[in-house]
């Protein structure tokens, strides 16, 4: 990517460290891009304050102005059509949006299998940058609800947009077309295609034509959820935390908080506890200071997380009085998160060993998951429950629950360190010999997998 001017702005401020910027550039290779070579002349004389011996990380400094501006923030939110609009004369620019935004509506109406046809063949509608960015808003709106129409109007997008004068793309549409329909398919679980979408999309981020600020940001938010679903934690977390920085620069709290909110998932996958308590907590910041309600779900999803988090950690008296404390925010959130909500309560309660409460509990949520038809859910809840069971001398059912399980897993793809876990839960569950310390090996390897899962627990 280009090393955007407010990422230069920011070092001159003393906002973020010059390491940040520098990392950049060397990625960027600023040396052999002549779009970048003057600009980075003139910020080199900016010389970064001195670092105090407590002086924030990048993203630590980056998060920091969002904390201080007071809800809202005390910039106005920035629209992504702006640059688009500017192009056009003042008095044209009502009328093209408004007949783009018609456009759109005609668009997103097409049957998925027919679309891309559509837009690719249409000589006078379904053309230019303003209908492109749009329509991408729509796709981005699908995510995670209906990943597959997102990727059809994503689709739409690059077909119009490759109808530009001479064939020629707008790198400024086909950047963020990719990365969304690379999003799109991530959340599928077509991670190679995703892959592909993503590189295609970060290579273009060199090009002098990518002016929107966001989409860098963009490109690593994606980026880190698929190295997170590839199972390549530490890559995630390095894109991650980027984009984390970049849209706190960009003073955009709720995609700030959401990508924080994934980073903290990704430090729990790592067995980072403590990061990963840090990291949900610096999102509930955020999302604390905005003036709307319309992240009520977000905020109640971030509460669990948190919770989730503190109980991992071995906080347990905290994480039960996170869920006390925000049970009318949590109750509101559906039934997803009713389920999870319960399944915390049910390893709370073993925690404790207070194995009628965990039973119950545990019984609870895995009759939810298969209502739900959450077949993962079920099979993992399954075997914590069958763990209870083994304590509590119930072999009969210890037995039930493991063969449901293999059943439920042989069904799915899961790594080989997975598959061999579960080969030894056969065995024993045919020789009667299963044992604790087994059936806890079996549950750390499925449990460590479903973070490794491409759709979002």
């Amino acid at each position: 990517m280009h090393p955007p001017l407010y990422l230069y702005e920011a070092v001159a401020r003393g906002e973020v460290p010059r390491e940040f910027l520098e990392e950049i550039e060397r990625e960027h290779l600023a040396a052999r891009c002549p779009a970048c070579a003057e600009t980075i002349g003139e910020h080199k004389e900016h010389k970064a304050p001195p670092d105090e011996p407590d002086a924030p990380s990048g993203l630590s400094a980056a998060l920091a102005p969002l904390a201080e501006d007071g809800p809202g923030g005390d910039q106005p939110r920035r629209d992504r059509l702006d640059s688009v609009r500017d192009r056009l004369k003042p008095r044209e620019r009502r009328a093209a949006e408004r007949t783009a935004r018609a456009w759109v509506r005609q668009a997103v109406k097409l049957p998925p299998a027919e679309r891309r046809d559509t837009v690719a063949g249409a000589y006078v509608r379904f053309q230019g940058t303003l209908f492109c960015l749009l329509l991408l808003e729509e796709a981005r709106r699908r995510i995670p609800g209906d990943p597959a129409e997102a990727e059809s109007l994503a689709d739409a997008v690059l077909a119009a947009n490759r109808k530009t004068d001479a064939d020629r793309p707008d790198p400024e549409v086909e950047a963020p077309a990719l990365a969304v329909r690379g999003n799109a398919r991530r959340a599928q679980g077509r991670l190679l295609h995703a892959a592909e979408d993503l590189a295609q999309a970060r290579r273009l981020l060199d090009s002098p034509e990518v002016t929107d600020p966001e989409t860098p940001a963009e490109v690593d938010s994606y980026l880190g959820s698929l190295r997170k679903d590839q199972g390549r934690f530490d890559e995630a977390a390095h894109h991650l935390h980027r984009a984390a920085a970049l849209y706190g620069l960009l003073r955009d709290r709720q995609k700030a908080a959401q990508v924080l909110l994934r980073l903290g998932a990704v430090h729990y996958a790592r067995h980072e506890l403590g990061a990963a308590v840090t990291a949900t907590e610096n999102a509930l910041a955020l999302l604390d200071s905005l003036d709307s309600d319309a992240e009520d779900w977000l905020r109640g999803y971030s509460h669990f997380n948190l919770a989730h988090h503190l109980h991992a950690a071995g906080e347990t008296d905290r994480a039960e009085a996170e869920l006390v404390a925000h049970e009318d925010l949590l109750s509101a959130c559906g039934e997803e998160v009713a389920q999870h909500v319960i399944w915390l309560k049910a390893r709370i309660a073993w925690s404790r060993q207070e194995l009628g409460t965990a039973q119950r509990l545990y019984t609870e949520a895995r009759q939810r998951a298969l209502d739900r038809g959450i077949a993962w859910d079920a099979g993992l809840v399954g075997l914590e429950l069958a763990l209870v069971h083994l304590v509590r001398g119930h072999t009969a059912k210890v037995r039930t629950l493991a063969r449901e399980a293999l059943e439920i897993f042989a069904a799915q793809e899961v790594q080989r360190e997975v598959r061999a876990a579960l080969d030894l839960l056969d065995a024993a569950a045919r020789r009667d010999a299963i044992t604790r310390k087994l059936l806890e090996q079996v549950i750390a390897a499925v449990e460590n997998a479903a973070y490794g899962r491409p759709v979002a627990r």
